[in-house]
């Protein structure tokens, strides 16, 4: 079998995906694991078929151990602050995330602590989180490195900031440290229209730049130690350490005189990356720097030959920007619903001077301590950053917005672009594909199942129901519908919300609304089968609402439809919920 990395990676990829789907559907997960286990069975040797078998178990089992923890019952847990805003805070047990509520907000990040409280297994996948911990009380363990470069961290900005101002410091946290926490929303916004999210989180880019730098300066060994404490002090994401293992293989490999094979390499970080953190085939970062990498290593070559009349430096970036977008792009308009038309722009314009700064920063970073020689790349920072926000104005002014999509649409693009693909493969039945895709798109506005979304407004919630025909969006501001970007005909807008009431959706379902001020909560009730037939608010042409204290319903359910603390582009959808039977699904 050539390349057999390959075939394990994809092999503990399905794992995870098909333990996934068996939490969801256990019929269809059995159906796809089934379904793969087959296409291994009847295309591979037989002796390697046992071994992938034994990937799929292995990854399948890792991905249900890593979800199914509780934490111990006793007075005092240990756990690392990882993640902390005005909204949330995120803690790690033994490598696990979990969710700390209750009056931990004093806390800072990378610090251990030890709480007393309950757990509550509640997994969100997408985000590697295993339960919610309620913290009654808590006491603060003595500083350990971790903290210590945490700290670090935090201090760095407040050294950067005098000379470059808040606004630029933050960028060169976000781009040379991977600290996006300090960028505003609005900067994030540019940063998606013009399609250079990757550069405010440390991706492989960085990882390449820092690594090539140090060579130069310093030899392999060096480097490679160096690349790997930089991987460590900017948090350790998917894209970094995918670049710092690829990197390794390669110097190694030219080292013991064997021949580097990039897709090998490839599914090494990714088997690697996969075993240590199952929930990454959920993670958007971890994709997006597979499939860009993936492209380039097989379009890079077939896109510079069609280019070979530009200048060999326009043809480097130009092929490299495009073939990194073969399969991103696809995904990316799946997974975030939008999809940026000045990206090669960006990217050709403004990547040189980001590289720039990455190194500057990191220089920054090493001369820190020595404040002549620290605020001289300061200045040099100040300027390279002044010339990338003028290029970012004039490409703000001239390119076009963003175009977004909404989930059926998403799923139209994402399915003709695989279509493509097998036809280009020879498989010429794909052509009957689309015929089912423009069914798609004429029924895409008919719900089979509620669907209810989050979307935000000039920081005024909105619940939009969309079920069958009819699609209602309720606010507790003054909105008019206008400022929501997704292609649906929305049928009633119910601004200025004020109250507690509910809305029947039939079939023993109730959405309930709760107004706090301009926040606006919803809480899915499903009935006893008893009182299945309670019919005094109904959701069709015409909705009308009913006080919940006028009503006393037993439910055999209640779930609350949880509001992610993430950024979107304001009228786009923040969490989806869709409620499939007495399930309530969350596609986003």
């Amino acid at each position: 079998m050539v390349r057999p990395l390959v075939y394990y990676a994809i092999t503990i990829f399905m794992g995870c995906f098909t333990f996934l789907i068996l939490t969801i559907d256990p019929i269809l997960g059995a159906v796809i694991a089934a379904s793969f286990l087959g296409i291994m069975y009847f295309t591979i040797e037989k002796k390697f078929f046992y071994l992938v078998l034994c990937f799929f178990v292995v990854s399948a089992t890792n991905y249900y151990s890593y979800f199914n923890i509780n934490l111990p019952n006793k007075p005092n847990v240990k756990v690392r602050i990882s993640d902390k805003s005005t909204y949330y805070c995120y803690a790690k047990y033994n490598g696990k995330k979990i969710v700390l509520e209750g009056d931990i907000f004093k806390l800072t990040e990378g610090r251990n602590v030890w709480i007393s409280g309950n757990f509550k297994k509640s997994p969100v996948y997408e985000r590697g989180i295993v339960g919610t911990y309620k913290v009654f009380d808590y006491k603060i363990c003595d500083e350990d490195l971790i903290f210590v470069i945490e700290n670090f961290r935090s201090n760095l900005y407040q050294k950067f900031s005098p000379i470059l101002g808040k606004e630029k410091a933050a960028l060169v946290m976000g781009v040379c440290f991977g600290d996006s926490g300090y960028i505003e929303k609005n900067q994030k916004e540019d940063f998606k229209k013009l399609g250079i999210s990757h550069v405010i989180s440390v991706s492989g880019l960085h990882m390449s730049v820092v690594y090539k730098a140090l060579e130069i300066i310093l030899g392999y060994k060096i480097a490679i130690l160096f690349s790997f404490l930089y991987m460590v002090f900017t948090g350790g994401q998917a894209s970094t350490i995918r670049a710092f293992i690829m990197i390794f293989v390669l110097k190694i490999s030219s080292k013991v005189y064997k021949k580097y094979d990039s897709l090998s390499s490839l599914s090494l970080a990714a088997i690697i990356l996969l075993i240590i953190r199952p929930f990454s085939i959920l993670d958007i970062g971890f994709m997006l720097s597979f499939l860009c990498v993936l492209g380039i290593i097989l379009f890079n070559k077939k896109v510079k030959k069609v280019l070979y009349k530009l200048p060999s430096i326009l043809n480097e970036s130009f092929s490299l920007s495009i073939s990194s977008q073969i399969f991103s792009l696809p995904y990316v308009v799946f997974a975030l619903k939008t999809f940026s038309l000045g990206f090669i722009f960006g990217n050709l314009l403004l990547l040189p001077f980001y590289t720039v700064v990455v190194i500057l920063g990191n220089i920054g970073l090493g001369l820190s301590g020595i404040n002549a020689l620290f605020n001289l790349i300061n200045y040099g920072l100040y300027t390279v950053l002044s010339i990338i926000e003028f290029i970012q104005k004039i490409l703000g002014v001239l390119l076009p917005e963003m175009i977004y999509f909404s989930y059926i649409e998403s799923l139209v693009v994402f399915g003709l672009y695989l279509c493509y693909l097998g036809i280009k493969s020879g498989h010429k039945q794909f052509k009957y594909v689309p015929l089912c895709v423009i069914l798609i798109i004429v029924f895409q506005n008919y719900k089979v199942f509620p669907e209810i979304s989050y979307i935000n407004i000039n920081k005024n919630d909105i619940v939009l129901v969309q079920y069958k025909k009819n699609t209602i969006a309720v606010s507790a501001g003054n909105i008019n519908g206008s400022g929501i970007k997704m292609p649906v005909k929305i049928d009633r807008v119910i601004s200025g919300y004020i109250g507690d009431s509910t809305i029947n959706l039939g079939g023993g379902c109730i959405l309930r609304l709760i107004s706090h001020g301009r926040k606006l909560e919803a809480q899915v009730y499903f009935l006893e089968k008893t009182n299945n037939k309670v019919t005094s608010f109904v959701f069709n042409d015409k909705v009308l609402f009913n006080n919940t204290n006028k009503e006393i319903i037993a439910f055999s359910n209640i779930v609350k439809l949880k509001w992610d603390d993430t950024f979107v582009p304001a009228g786009t959808i923040i969490n989806k919920y869709i409620i499939i039977g007495s399930r309530v699904i969350k596609f986003l």
